[in-house]
């Protein structure tokens, strides 16, 4: 009978091991976020590397989007809930023209920068985003630790915990 338990016992401190070995291997394989430099509206330079030591949530969107039109209130609303304990969203527009942007955002307001990639520079070469919505979300030590493809909510309780957990830990 002990020696039935003693091989239950290997195998679940096999399992564990290998389990958090799996951890230590994808802690590793994060990405280091791409850095860039774009414009808001108003002509203000932002530079991704220079908020280093913030969580930064990163979504691409256009006007024309009906997925990111969807999803920009509860990407607002969530900015607005973590701001104050040092979440820094960026919307980044691939629209091509500003006045169509200024526009939108008269008639829908967020709270949070939006820069332009007109270009698409850092949308299609930087950070290879094929569709919209796109959203990144990099962890304080400026790696990438989530992409998130289509249209979030972002007022759901496990996306709230989860930026709530990097503001805390910064894992």
């Amino acid at each position: 009978m002990a020696m039935r338990h003693s091989k239950y016992l290997s195998i679940i401190i096999m399992l564990l091991l290998f389990f958090q070995a799996t951890n230590l291997f994808s802690a590793a394989a994060l990405e280091k976020a791409k850095d860039f430099e774009l414009k808001d509206l108003d002509g203000k330079t932002y530079r991704l590397s220079s908020l280093e030591g913030r969580v930064v949530l990163l979504n691409f969107w256009a006007t024309w989007c009906k997925y990111c039109i969807k999803e920009n209130p509860s990407l607002d609303r969530l900015y607005n809930k973590f701001k104050d304990n040092g979440l820094i969203v960026l919307g980044i527009s691939v629209d091509r023209s500003d006045l169509t942007v200024k526009n939108f955002l008269q008639e829908n307001p967020v709270s949070y920068p939006v820069l332009m990639d007109s270009k698409g520079e850092v949308f299609v070469k930087t950070y290879t985003v094929v569709g919209i919505p796109a959203t990144f979300l990099i962890n304080k030590e400026g790696y990438v630790v989530r992409k998130l493809m289509g249209e979030q909510d972002f007022d759901s309780g496990k996306f709230v915990k989860s930026i709530n957990a990097l503001l805390l830990d910064g894992v």
